[in-house]
């Protein structure tokens, strides 16, 4: 009997559960080193178990963005060195993990943080697909 490499849809719809908590917020809110840690496990697990990502970051300025997009990458075992033309004032950086492209633009929404959109091709974790967040900037800087 040959078992699964993915988890039972419980344990998706668990994760799925807790991450569906940021939805709909404007900011992220602050987290206790507890709470951090298991979102972090849990989009570890959504990372392993999905194709690929694309991840979505409105920021105050391109150096709060670009330094979140590149922890939260680095987390999601994906290593680039982003050379972005220099822009002032709020931004909404986005990155596809496929094609390994990113988009830039100035933003004047009043949401922050960073969004994070797995993808899967596989029915067994279909419920993985989707979009989560938005999760505060440095949920990965001092924790690589």
């Amino acid at each position: 009997m040959t078992t699964s490499p993915f988890p039972a849809a419980a344990a998706i719809m668990a994760i799925r559960q807790r991450l569906n908590r940021f939805s709909c917020l404007t900011t992220p809110p602050a987290l206790s080193d507890a709470e951090a840690a298991q979102v972090r496990a849990d989009l570890s697990h959504f990372n392993e178990w999905s194709d690929y990502q694309t991840l979505g970051i409105c920021a105050n300025t391109l150096a709060e963005g670009q330094r979140a997009l590149e922890a939260f990458l680095l987390a999601l075992g994906v290593a680039v060195n982003l050379d972005l033309p220099a822009r002032d004032g709020a931004v909404y950086l986005k990155f596809n993990t496929l094609k390994g492209a990113w988009y830039l633009d100035d933003y004047s929404g009043l949401s922050r943080g960073v969004l994070i959109t797995f993808h899967t091709s596989d029915p067994e974790v279909a419920e993985v697909a989707g979009t989560y967040g938005p999760f505060p900037f440095d949920l990965f800087i001092e924790h690589r």
